[in-house]
């Protein structure tokens, strides 16, 4: 079985773009022998760092972006080249200060759900049911103030 590899995407797409569809599935046929080129050009559309203008039907690839990691020349040298703005941070903590609300928001709505398994509030007659059997059977201790 012929593999293509990611790192001949970038040659396949450029072929895609500038010699069309069949040229791109012809190439791909006789320099790695596939049996099957639609699937690797739905493959190279669909991976990362590229996507499909369906409008123009060519395959747009995105630049080259920074690593994901530190090399180590950049790790050992002394000069700080990537300096984080305070904005960016202050942001970051903005996001994560969101997060946690909604997670406590959450949290409380399914403890408010399981409540209402045992209590029920009567506005209109100022009561308040509290099924014991049930709260009892599950699990929980009851005590009343």
């Amino acid at each position: 079985m012929a593999r293509v590899y990611k790192e001949d995407y970038e040659k396949i797409a450029n072929i895609y773009n500038e010699s069309g569809n069949k040229a791109a599935m012809e190439y791909i046929t006789q320099n790695y022998g596939s049996k099957s080129p639609r699937g690797v050009l739905m493959r190279i559309k669909k991976s990362p760092g590229f996507s499909y203008d369906e409008i123009n039907k060519k395959i747009i690839i995105a630049d080259k972006e920074e690593a994901l990691f530190m090399g180590i020349d950049e790790l050992c040298s002394k000069s700080s080249s990537r300096e984080i703005a305070p904005t960016q941070v202050q942001n970051r903590y903005l996001q994560t200060d969101n997060t946690l609300e909604e997670l406590y928001k959450e949290l409380l709505q399914e403890k408010l759900i399981e409540l209402t398994k045992y209590v029920k509030l009567n506005r209109t007659t100022s009561t308040i049911c509290i099924n014991k059997t049930t709260l009892l059977a599950d699990g929980y201790h009851m005590t009343i103030f």
